[in-house]
C-alpha cells in the first residue's frame, strides 16, 4: 500500500514536472519572437527571395517547433547553416556534463567534509580557515577567480595549461574554478546541520553506548544532517551539470554555456531554445530525483 501511494505521487509529480517544461518553452519562444531584430537580417539584407527561402525553411510556429519536440527535432540552427540543434547539443553536453561532474564531486566532498570539520573543531582555527576559504568562494566572482588562477599556475608557475580541452591537466584549474563556489555554500549549509544535530540526545545515546567517533559520525551524525544538502543538491546539481558560461568562456571549453550566448547575441532562436529546455529537464528532473532520495535516506517524508 505505501508502494502504491508512492507511485502515484510520482506519478502526478511527472505530470506536474511536464505540465512546468510546457510553460517553460511557451514563455521562453514568446520571448525570442517578441526580441527585437530579426534572425535573417544583417547589415546586409539578403534579397526578398532568398528571405522569403530563408523564412521557409528555417522558421516555424509554436505549434510546429513543439511538434518537433515531440518527435525528437529541435529544428535547424541559424547561424550554424544546416546544422540540427539537437546535434550541437549532443556534442557540447557531455562536454559540460564532464566538467559538471567533475566540479560537483569536488564540491559535494570537499563542502561535506569541510562543513563536519567546521562543527567538530568550532571556535578554532580549523573553522575560521574554512570560512574565510567559503566567503572567498562566494564572494569572489568565477571570472576573476578563472583569471588569476590562470595568472598564477599557469602564466607564473606553468603548472597548468591556460586552457584547453580535454587534457585531464587541463581539467584541474576550470575544476576548481566551477566547484568552489558550490562547495562554500555546501560547506555552510553542512556546519549548520551538523551543529544542529551534533549535540541532540541520540547523539549522546550513541556515544553512552560506547560506539566508536568514526561510525557516530557516519552511521548517525551524517546521515541526519545531510538531508539540507541533498535539498540544495538538486538545482545546484542543474546549473552545474549544464555548464557554466564564464567558466567555459574563460577556459576555452567547447560546452553549452559558448553556444547559448552565442546563440543569444545572434538572435539563433532554435539553439536558445535548445539549451533552455535541455537546463529545464535537467532542473525539473533533479527537484523530483532530490525529493526521492530525502524521502528515502528519511521515511518521515513522503514524496509531494
Amino acid at each position: 500500500m505505501p508502494t502504491t501511494r508512492f507511485l502515484k505521487r510520482l506519478a502526478v509529480r511527472a505530470a506536474l514536472n511536464g505540465l512546468t517544461l510546457l510553460i517553460i518553452i511557451g514563455v521562453s519562444f514568446a520571448i525570442m519572437k517578441a526580441a527585437p531584430g530579426k534572425p535573417f537580417e544583417t547589415e546586409k539584407n539578403p534579397s526578398p527571395q532568398v528571405l522569403a527561402e530563408l523564412r521557409r525553411k528555417y522558421d516555424f510556429t509554436f505549434s510546429q517547433y513543439l511538434g518537433g519536440i515531440l518527435r525528437g527535432d529541435f529544428r535547424y540552427s541559424y547561424t550554424h547553416r544546416d546544422s540540427k540543434v539537437s546535434d550541437i547539443l549532443s556534442d557540447a553536453l557531455p562536454v559540460s556534463m564532464e566538467l559538471g561532474a567533475l566540479a560537483l564531486l569536488v564540491a559535494i566532498a570537499a563542502g561535506i567534509t569541510w562543513g563536519m570539520l567546521c562543527a567538530l573543531f568550532k571556535g578554532g582555527w580549523v573553522e575560521a580557515m574554512v570560512l574565510v576559504i567559503a566567503m572567498v568562494g562566494i564572494a569572489v566572482p568565477s571570472f576573476v577567480l578563472g583569471s588569476l588562477l590562470q595568472l598564477i599556475f599557469s602564466l607564473k608557475f606553468h603548472l597548468a595549461p591556460v586552457a584547453g580541452w580535454p587534457d585531464p591537466v587541463s581539467l584541474v584549474l576550470p575544476v576548481i574554478t566551477l566547484s568552489l563556489s558550490y562547495t562554500a555554500y555546501i560547506t555552510r549549509i553542512a556546519r549548520s546541520s551538523f551543529l544542529e544535530n551534533l549535540y541532540k540526545d541520540y547523539i549522546r545515546t550513541a556515544r553512552a553506548k560506547g560506539l566508536t567517533e568514526a561510525r557516530i559520525l557516519t552511521a548517525h551524525l551524517l546521515r541526519n544532517s545531510i538531508l539540507p544538502v541533498v535539498n540544495y543538491l538538486a538545482p545546484a546539481t542543474a546549473s552545474i551539470l549544464t555548464g557554466t558560461l564564464v567558466v567555459e568562456k574563460i577556459f576555452n571549453i567547447p560546452g553549452m554555456g559558448r553556444y547559448f550566448i552565442e546563440s543569444v547575441f545572434q538572435r539563433d532562436f532554435p539553439l536558445a531554445l535548445g539549451v533552455i529546455i535541455v537546463y529545464s529537464v535537467f532542473l525539473l528532473s533533479l527537484n523530483l530525483l532530490a525529493d526521492i532520495v530525502q524521502s528515502l535516506i528519511d521515511p518521515r517524508i513522503q514524496l509531494q
